[in-house]
């Protein structure tokens, strides 16, 4: 059985993994040092450049549980095989077999971000509580508005006139004015700094100041952009 060289997973690298099983359940790991993922939806897709390089492509049908057998060890080693990944440490042994490709939903190609009419920076503290807000008051959706002289997040229930909603200012306007709209599901980034590019033609480019990992993520139809 054809055999490549053992190597370790860094804690950051697994991260990631953990952070796109929350996207897709499943992965195929290209040759290389980057991770793509895209949900079953293809409104949401990620991709990060790791300090590892995998000699092998490969599939992993449940992400989640493989993340699961992993954890069984403090410093696991990885040996990938034609078949199946061991995952080992001492005398413990873990193999982990393959998914085909084709039972995984996997980015058949990257994606062209739009030019951005928009731009922000938003910390990690002002994410966090954005996300922190939506949980504890069942607010399903984020409204990035402008009216020409402010930038606001808002997390609310578009849906409900009532609503209760919480709100940060995130920059200065450019003079236009615009509603778009994200459903807060599909907020499913690492934690950290990003800056944030939007785009009028329906998509949001999340990058991480921190570390090379960003995400785009599709507007709701009724976002508008009206220049003025």
């Amino acid at each position: 059985m054809e055999k490549v060289k053992s190597m370790k997973l860094s804690n950051e690298t697994l991260d990631v993994l953990r952070n796109f099983s929350t996207i897709n359940s499943g992965i195929t790991i290209a040759e290389g040092n980057e991770l793509k993922t895209v949900s079953a939806m293809k409104n949401i897709f990620a991709k990060a450049v790791i300090e590892e390089s995998f000699d092998k492509e490969h599939s992993i049908y449940d992400l989640s549980e493989y993340l699961g057998a992993v954890s069984l060890f403090d410093t696991p080693e990885f040996d990938f095989n034609t078949e199946s990944v061991q995952v080992s440490e001492g005398d413990n042994v873990v193999t982990y077999y393959y998914a085909d490709p084709q039972m995984v939903i996997s980015p058949q190609k990257d994606i062209n971000m739009p030019d951005p009419e928009i731009s922000f920076d938003i910390t990690e503290e002002v994410l966090g509580s954005l996300l922190k807000a939506s949980a504890v008051l069942s607010l399903p959706d984020m409204l990035l508005s402008s009216d020409g002289v402010t930038v606001m997040l808002t997390v609310k229930d578009k849906k409900n006139s009532t609503s209760n909603v919480y709100s940060k200012a995130v920059a200065q306007g450019n003079g236009s004015k615009y509603e778009m709209f994200i459903r807060m599901e599909n907020i499913k980034v690492i934690p950290g700094n990003y800056t944030v590019f939007v785009s009028s033609k329906g998509i949001a480019h999340f990058t991480n100041r921190n570390q090379a990992i960003e995400y785009f993520i599709a507007l709701e139809p009724d976002s508008n952009y009206d220049a003025v």
